[in-house]
């Protein structure tokens, strides 16, 4: 734009300078003299009056350039963004294996409760009577059969005929098992352990106050009835016999704790016939 106001401004300046010596080359009035010569004027024809010619016209040329200079300068900017989304998924194959249950083995201690049937003849003489035991023992892995030592204690009622020949005392016995434990069958049903067992080993007793029958003699330790069925002494003193007991069980377990239930029958020697009985405990072992 700025090129185009100079153009302009340099064209005027010609034509103005080109004006004024024009202007000055006609005015001659004020350089040239006064000629005092005349000029002969002669009619060539009536009407007419012969001059000289006249100059021909002077002409000035002024030239114009106009030069426009467009100058277009076109930028195109592209910005290409390119986002690559790249998911990769690690697959990792884990093999699953059943769940294995722990096996439980070792040293064990446990606690039970229960009742104590008398059998025959021991039941004619008393009521079925309530039992504490504690087992304890070992059950090796790898191995169906194991060793447990049991301790209990119980005590009956005596029948009312019977009282007379007991002063009214409770009949009461204690022993101490030593048995051979064989598990026979294990299973996992709901992600516990559950096994079948089987017990059975020797017994030794201590009694007092047990009513025996042997054959129709009664005695009470080391006293025996007269043959009208009296006793002249009366025997409250702890005795001792030897025996066995044989017996099964059930137990399930949840992580080192079993519950169990367990039946036995026992039966020994007392002072003058066999005494016989059935525990029946259910109790709590730990490993």
């Amino acid at each position: 734009m700025l090129n185009r106001y100079a153009v302009l401004l340099v064209a005027g300046a010609a034509i103005f300078a080109l004006d004024a010596s024009a202007a000055s080359a006609q005015d001659t009035t004020r350089t040239r003299p006064r000629s005092t010569k005349r000029i002969p004027i002669t009619k060539e024809a009536p009407g007419e009056v012969a001059s000289t010619p006249a100059a021909p016209p002077r002409v000035d040329t002024v030239t114009v350039y106009k030069t426009d200079t467009l100058r277009l300068t076109h930028t195109d900017t592209v910005n290409v963004t390119k986002t690559q989304t790249i998911t990769k998924v690690d697959t990792v194959q884990q093999q699953i294996f059943p769940e294995m249950m722990r096996q439980i083995g070792g040293f064990y201690i446990g606690v039970a409760a229960g009742s104590s049937l008398p059998a025959a003849p021991f039941n004619d003489s008393d009521h079925p009577g309530w039992r504490v035991e504690v087992p304890f023992g070992i059950d090796p892995i790898g191995s169906p059969l194991g060793v447990r030592v049991n301790l209990g204690y119980s005590r009956y009622e005596p029948h009312t005929f019977a009282k007379q020949f007991v002063n009214s005392e409770n009949a009461q016995l204690m022993n101490a098992d030593a048995d051979l434990k064989w598990r026979l069958v294990k299973a996992n049903p709901f992600s516990h352990r559950v096994q079948v067992y089987a017990i059975g080993g020797a017994s030794y007793n201590r009694f007092k106050n047990i009513l025996e029958n042997n054959h129709g003699v009664l005695s009470v330790g080391d006293a025996i009835a007269n043959s009208n069925g009296s006793f002249s002494t009366v025997d409250n003193d702890w005795h001792n016999g030897w025996g066995y007991n044989v017996g099964g069980g059930m137990e399930m377990g949840w992580g080192i704790t079993n519950l169990f239930i367990e039946s036995r029958y026992a039966r020994f020697k007392g002072e003058n016939s066999n005494i016989s009985h059935v525990p029946l405990v259910i109790g709590l072992s730990w490993y």
